[in-house]
């Protein structure tokens, strides 16, 4: 087997493991914490908040997410020839407007991978932002993108039989 794809198959089990760690029952999840205590008003209005009232939703909640990357995402054509899965962790900024910024890869296994990801989350659409003391707020959100190719039992049986 080739070595490139054993690492990639160890990454992604590093990365699957953190991401079942992590996940929330939804499959999506936010970053817990406090924000400091002394802050005045303007500091108040430029914080990223980690702890919310409400967490950030996408359009649609889960079922949303998981129409939009089915149909927005490109599978690496390098990765898909190797066999190549992987799951990417994204930790970004959910802005009052709802629109996505400063987003940072936590996890991937492979750069095609993180550009990808990277790609996806420009063309993202404006998600429902947090809520903190009843008001919308700027959030950070963690989000795993899963990379699994499929077979359809017409690939197995050509690769079990070979074509004919």
């Amino acid at each position: 087997m080739n070595r490139h794809v054993m690492a990639g198959e160890t990454l992604f089990k590093y990365c699957a493991t953190i991401l079942l760690g992590l996940l929330f029952p939804f499959g999506l999840f936010a970053q817990q914490g406090e924000k400091p205590s002394a802050a005045t008003d303007n500091e108040l209005e430029d914080m990223i908040y980690t702890q919310v009232d409400r967490k950030a939703i996408f359009p649609g909640g889960r079922s949303g997410w998981e129409a939009f990357f089915a149909k927005n995402h490109r599978y690496p054509q390098v990765a898909k020839q190797s066999g190549l899965q992987t799951a990417v962790i994204a930790r970004f900024v959910v802005r009052k407007d709802g629109s996505v910024s400063d987003p940072e890869i936590i996890c991937s296994s492979h750069p095609l991978f993180t550009d990808e990801v990277l790609r996806l989350l420009k063309v993202m659409p404006k998600w429902k932002p947090a809520i903190k003391d009843g008001k919308p707020c700027d959030s950070y959100y963690k989000l795993p993108f899963i990379f699994e190719l499929k077979e359809t039992p017409v690939d197995w049986a050509i690769k079990r039989w070979g074509r004919r």
